[in-house]
């Protein structure tokens, strides 16, 4: 099972040490003995200020994996004690929803926290997928799925899940509003099985968040169906079914700590 340790490089634990003022040496056998003490250590205050702070590369300090894991603390700690959240309702506007719940039962596993991470950095330094595709085009991943092996089937709808939640979910407002073409609602609606009426269902304009709702239905399928072929990590299902969740949680990472969007609250 994957942990934050296996995420960090010795750049990022001998960050975490001179944030928490302490040996690099000491710090490392700290969390080999008692791993769970990253997640209080990710909540350091300071810990923000070093990964997105000013002045010089970030790569200079820290790694994507270490960047996305302090961001998704700070999530759950901006929501731990919130009674609502900014969700998204068009281009740059949010509205204040009270539904707070979900993203808080979501950010209470590290788990899940960590996997969100993993996702994150998985972008910002990309592997080459398992087949000559474009690792950034939904229609062109699926396309493969019936023509690969079975191990790298499950790695294709793995990483289709994660492409799903990466637009959903830091690009909102790229995404939200357009509803997918009919002949990639046809194409990608097939690799999960879905019926035809499931597929119009992902074309339909008429929804309020018509892009947002197609990711967040192919996304929790591919998740799901990379659960069930086995090697998947366990928390692959669990984020299956708690997509919508994910989706919110990085919505607001994004607003609030990679492009700092001041919501314009759309309310007659």
């Amino acid at each position: 099972m994957a942990t934050y340790l296996d995420g960090l490089n010795e750049q990022d634990v001998a960050t975490i040490a001179k944030v928490v003022g302490t040996d690099t040496a000491h710090l490392s056998s700290e969390l080999h003995r008692r791993p769970w003490l990253i997640n209080d250590l990710l909540s350091e205050p300071r810990m923000l200020d070093v990964v997105i702070g000013d002045g010089g590369h970030l790569t200079d300090r820290v790694s994507p994996f270490l960047l996305f894991a302090v961001l998704v603390r700070r999530v759950a700690d901006d929501l731990h004690d919130a009674t609502y959240v900014n969700d998204w309702s068009g281009p740059r506007t949010r509205l204040p929803v009270f539904d707070v719940a979900p993203l808080q039962e979501f950010l209470d596993d590290p788990g899940r926290m960590f996997f969100l991470a993993s996702v994150l950095a998985s972008f910002a330094t990309p592997h080459p997928p398992p087949v000559p595709a474009d690792p950034f085009d939904l229609s062109d991943l699926a396309r493969w799925l019936d023509q690969v092996l079975p191990r790298d089937r499950a790695n294709l709808l793995l990483r289709l899940g994660d492409l799903s939640l990466l637009m959903s979910g830091i690009f909102p407002d790229r995404t939200g509003a357009t509803p997918l073409k009919p002949v990639d609602a046809e194409r990608l609606g097939r690799t999960v099985g879905m019926k035809p009426e499931e597929m119009l269902e992902l074309s339909d304009s008429a929804r309020m968040a018509p892009g947002l709702d197609a990711l967040e239905s192919l996304g929790s399928r591919w998740y799901g169906a990379a659960a069930s072929q086995g090697g998947a990590p366990p928390v692959v299902a669990d984020i299956a079914t708690r997509f919508r969740a994910a989706r919110r949680v990085l919505n607001h990472l994004t607003d609030r700590y990679l492009y700092r969007i001041e919501p314009t609250w759309d309310v007659a």
